[in-house]
């Protein structure tokens, strides 16, 4: 049966082996530092010897008679064995009366090897030659080596033994700390415990918040923080599931169809009319939403998901990507929206009557293009009119000319508008796009309009910083710039003002202004002003030369562009044209 301690008693346990293993280690290494201390006074004593003997043997010389280091030994301890050696190992003396020439070489001695490496060195070793353990010491001298020993009896090995003082001493502070620790596990485990019941209680969903304690302590507020914050996420998660299936209702009856993916391209959700138009697409019903990925009306989808769907965004700009598809007489619009997740949404909407309505404008713009070439045949009868009376006056014949002239300049010019207006609307992937200066752009605009500009005694301001560029169509761009331009001469009046700038820039999108101080529009028209042929005065476009449609296109173009753009009076006096075009 497996054991299960409670959080105090592992407290305890964990804290008391750790200190049980520290104090093992500092009694251990405290009793190898008294050893060792006993040791070098053992080797200090018997150093006192070997430096008498030294001293001696320097006096008097090395190759004296037994009989004189007989006197020296009488001076020491009776239980000191004496021994002098040259540095080649040759015995010179042995105080235990063995004769020098019956011993072997002692260079190979442990104490005798390190008196010459190291000047001293001592030994504890069992003696061949007295059948003894002796703890040996060695020093070196000039020319020779001092060897003194003790025999390594009890009383030596008692004095290398260090006492138990320390150990008893670790005892009682490891007692001591034991005590302490199990007050203050104790502490502890009084606010695990209540940590403990919060989160069981939790798991089950069943939390008392009124009955769960902690006490005072660090820890215990620490507790309480967490109980407190748990209690409001499950506040906010109730209200999260709350929100959750007001959506839910909200998407089951919207008139829109939505669905919502997971990453990998798998159903969570798809309101019934998602499940209608899917059907109504495809060219057999299915039940199953997952499958319009394998269907070619869904590759523009599923190739934009493939571009994009490994980006996580964290922005308000997250990506999404729109389209339109048909199926019978039946238009949908299609919208993705991916997002921070990598999960994403999918809309259909039926814009059937939108498409409608946009190819009947189309068909109207054709039919207006084809309308307005009848006045060519004005201009020919003006010039059949010359042609056929060659007694017509001069004066008769340059009036009937210049009226031609005009009908031929403001035809080519309205015939020109429609067409850009109509290719912006049906066949805008066929604009080819390059870099564009827009500082260049407004200063070539001005300088081809100078002479309109003087006649008007206008100013023109161009504070669109250098370098400024977007990649745009070309003659989109210019027609943007030039029909304000050329709106502001036709009607802002004489001695007027013009500024063009951009105010701001982004990551995706540069912001214009355009104004003039001439006399504005009345609010009523403003609304209308990008409607095509729409006049604030009868006759006002066509007293002042114009196509009626140059509004328009400036629409179209910010649109084509991806942008958008408002018209507003200046408190100051003239027209304000807010616009963005996308980089």
């Amino acid at each position: 049966m497996k054991l299960s301690l409670s959080y105090k008693g592992k407290l305890l346990l964990n804290f008391a082996l750790l200190f049980l293993l520290f104090a093992v280690v500092l009694v251990l290494f405290q009793r190898h530092r008294e050893r060792e201390y006993r040791r070098e006074l053992l080797e200090a004593r018997l150093l006192s010897y070997a430096d008498l003997v030294a001293n001696s043997v320097e006096n008097q010389g090395i190759e004296k008679d037994s009989l004189q280091f007989a006197h020296i030994v009488h001076i020491l301890p009776s239980e000191l064995r004496l021994t002098v050696i040259t540095k080649q190992g040759r015995v010179c003396y042995e105080s235990d009366n063995i004769e020098p020439g019956q011993m072997d070489d002692h260079t190979n001695r442990p104490e005798v090897r390190a008196a010459l490496a190291h000047t001293s060195g001592s030994d504890v070793r069992h003696s061949n030659t007295t059948d003894i353990t002796y703890f040996y010491y060695a020093k070196s001298y000039g020319g020779f080596i001092v060897r003194v020993a003790l025999p390594y009896d009890d009383s030596v090995q008692d004095f290398m033994k260090a006492d138990n003082v320390y150990l008893w001493f670790v005892l009682l502070v490891f007692s001591v700390t034991l005590v302490v620790l199990i007050r203050v596990s104790d502490h502890f485990g009084k606010a695990i415990a209540g940590l403990r019941r919060f989160i069981n209680s939790a798991e089950r969903g069943l939390v008392d918040y009124d009955h769960i304690t902690f006490p005072h302590s660090e820890l215990g507020d620490i507790s309480r923080s967490i109980m407190l914050k748990y209690k409001q996420l499950e506040l906010t998660g109730r209200q999260i599931a709350a929100e959750r299936e007001r959506l839910m209702r909200h998407f089951h009856y919207f008139e829109e169809g939505i669905a919502i993916f997971s990453p990998d391209r798998k159903k969570i959700y798809a309101n019934p009319r998602f499940m209608q138009y899917v059907n109504t697409i495809l060219d057999r019903p299915t039940a199953d939403v997952n499958t319009i990925w394998e269907h070619k009306v869904f590759a523009p989808a599923a190739e934009f998901l493939d571009l994009n769907g490994g980006q996580r965004s964290y922005t308000v700009d997250a990506p999404i990507f729109r389209f339109t598809l048909s199926s019978g007489s039946t238009y949908f619009a299609i919208q993705l929206l991916i997002y921070s997740d990598g999960s994403f949404e999918m809309s259909l909407a039926d814009v059937t009557r939108a498409e409608k309505n946009k190819v009947l404008k189309q068909q109207m713009s054709n039919n207006i293009t084809h309308e307005l070439r009848t006045p060519v045949s004005s201009i020919r009868g003006y010039i059949e009119t010359i042609l056929e009376c060659p007694t017509l006056a001069q004066d008769r014949k340059r009036y009937f000319l210049e009226k031609a002239h005009l009908q031929v300049v403001r035809l080519t010019d309205l015939i020109r508008d429609v067409a850009l207006i109509t290719k912006t609307e049906e066949a805008p992937e066929m604009m080819p796009r390059e870099a564009l200066d827009i500082h260049h752009i407004v200063d070539d605009i001005i300088e081809e309009l100078r002479t309109g500009l003087t006649d008007a005694r206008m100013t023109v301001t161009n504070a669109v910083p250098e370098g400024t560029s977007i990649n745009g169509n070309y003659s989109l761009v210019y027609s943007v710039f030039r029909n304000l331009m050329e709106n502001s001469i036709r009607y802002a009046g004489p001695d007027t003002k013009v500024k063009v700038d951009c105010y701001n820039q982004d990551d995706e999108y540069c912001y214009f202004r355009y104004y003039d101080t001439g006399e504005g529009v009345p609010q009523e028209h403003l609304s209308r002003l990008f409607e095509r042929f729409y006049r604030v005065t009868e006759g006002r476009t066509r007293d002042c030369g114009g196509t009626g449609l140059g509004l328009s296109i400036v629409r179209n173009a910010v649109l084509f562009h991806s942008g958008t753009i408002s018209v507003r009076n200046r408190k100051g006096g003239g027209l304000e044209f807010i616009f963005t075009l996308k980089k």
